[in-house]
């Protein structure tokens, strides 16, 4: 290599070494610069379309993708990261195509059936979605987020080929599981300890050590009550969208991670009206008091009031008398900016109203998402049953209680590792939850 390649090579090498340490304002100057004085260097174009990308400036990143392309037509990276970009503007198909224009050029390239899948996902093409995390999976079998995205389509989708994937093998065993479920009668302790172990053994025997960073499970409708774009209003300007403001849920707090585990199985073959949406969680949010939580998402106060009057007599039936039930309103971050949110007692007039001048700040969210078409609104029903992705979460569950201190975990699996992510997220906390616990024990 010549010393005017290896000067090249040297300034590429430090303008990635700036840009990871987040100068990007001296980067900026640094590429354009250089491409500038090496026009022909497709690698600072592809930098140069990455760097915007990853500045949300998805047009700007196309030109650039499209010009190291145009100097190397066999840069596969170019042409993944092309379709990413083109699938942040919503332009699906041209992205469905620079993607399969570069497994054409590199068919055993992990990342961009990968990235196939991803935008496969987005348009509802679940089955053709998950055959490209197979295949990124197959080409790449410590690819941790291809399994965790087939893992999450698997709670909603049901695949119709018959795919070889250890995934979806395990998925087709835990579906021949039943739990046996008998609405007059209490789950037993010994019930959620065999069921999980069952399924847990499962989950082990065909796939190596695999984890995700999830503590809730979910049991959504084909409502999309789009929380994450209010949650983009509310953290930007600290104001709380409309949509919130006829948002009520049922919260259960459950004393212990076997009344989780039980309130679980009530969840999953829950029947209600309108099969409202709901989740079993874990607390994990540092200003927000509670262990264990399941809510239920209601679309109005009356509505919420009916149901919890209806989960209170299961709940009776299926774990014990003593669990909290309550009638929330939206999200308890509100409350901590705006206390009166919370209130919900009507006879008193005390229900919070919405600003109607906050509604400018909610269409410049709303404008910022439509320019990036963040969201595509494809219907992602949960399925009934036990998945992998509940297992998974499962383990989560267990290793907090055995970190705050709840010994009941014990009565379902003493063999607990605790995830890095669980240590982390409770060392500012431990004491808190500990303290928590002790009360709910009082």
């Amino acid at each position: 290599m010549t010393d005017k390649l290896l000067l090249e090579q040297k300034r590429i090498d430090d303008l990635i070494s700036a840009y990871r340490k987040g100068l990007t304002e001296n980067v900026l100057k640094e590429i354009k610069i250089l491409s500038e004085e090496y026009p022909n260097n497709y690698l600072i174009f592809n930098i140069y379309g990455v760097i915007q990308t990853d500045l949300g400036e998805f047009s700007k990143s196309v030109s650039f993708f499209t010009k190291a392309i145009k100097l190397n037509p066999n840069y596969v990276k170019a042409y993944v990261n092309l379709g990413s970009a083109l699938n942040h503007l919503g332009k699906y198909e041209d992205a469905i195509l620079s993607y399969n224009k570069g497994i054409e050029i590199e068919p055993d390239y992990a990342d961009a059936h990968f990235n196939l899948g991803k935008t496969l996902n987005d348009i509802g093409r679940f089955e053709d979605s998950i055959k490209s995390y197979c295949r990124a999976v197959e080409l790449k079998s410590n690819f941790s987020d291809a399994y965790i995205n087939l893992i999450k389509i698997l709670t909603f989708y049901k695949p119709k080929s018959n795919i070889l994937n250890p995934l979806i093998q395990v998925t087709k065993n835990l579906e021949n599981l039943n739990y046996n479920y008998n609405k007059n009668k209490k789950i037993p302790d010994e019930d959620v300890s065999n069921f999980f172990k069952l399924c847990n053994n499962i989950i082990i025997e065909k796939i190596d050590k695999i984890e995700i960073i999830e503590t809730q499970i979910y049991r959504n409708n084909h409502i999309d009550l789009n929380c994450e774009r209010h949650f983009k209003v509310f953290n930007k300007y600290n104001v709380i969208p409309e949509f919130c403001f006829g948002c009520f849920k049922v919260q259960v707090e459950p004393k212990n991670i076997i009344e989780l585990f039980k309130l679980y199985f009530v969840f999953d073959n829950l029947n209600l009206k309108n099969n409202n949406s709901r989740k079993c969680m874990l607390e994990l949010r540092e200003k927000i008091a509670g262990i264990y939580k399941g809510y239920i998402y209601c679309s109005s106060l009356n509505e919420a009031n009916k149901i919890r009057d209806e989960i209170l007599l299961i709940l009776k039936e299926k774990i014990n008398n003593n669990i909290s039930v309550k009638v929330k309103r939206g999200c308890s971050e509100f409350a901590l900016s705006y206390p009166m949110y919370k209130n919900i007692n009507k006879e008193k007039n005390e229900l919070m109203n919405y600003k109607k001048e906050w509604k400018v700040k909610e269409n410049i969210i709303d404008a910022e998402l439509a320019k990036n078409n963040i969201n595509t609104n494809i219907s992602k029903q949960s399925l009934k049953g036990v998945s992998i992705s509940d297992i998974l979460v499962m383990r989560n569950w267990l290793s907090y209680a055995k970190t705050i201190g709840d010994s009941s975990y014990e009565k379902i699996s003493k063999e607990i590792e605790i995830p890095h992510f669980i240590e982390k997220d409770l060392s500012k906390q431990l004491i808190k939850r500990k303290e928590e616990f002790l009360s709910l024990k009082n």
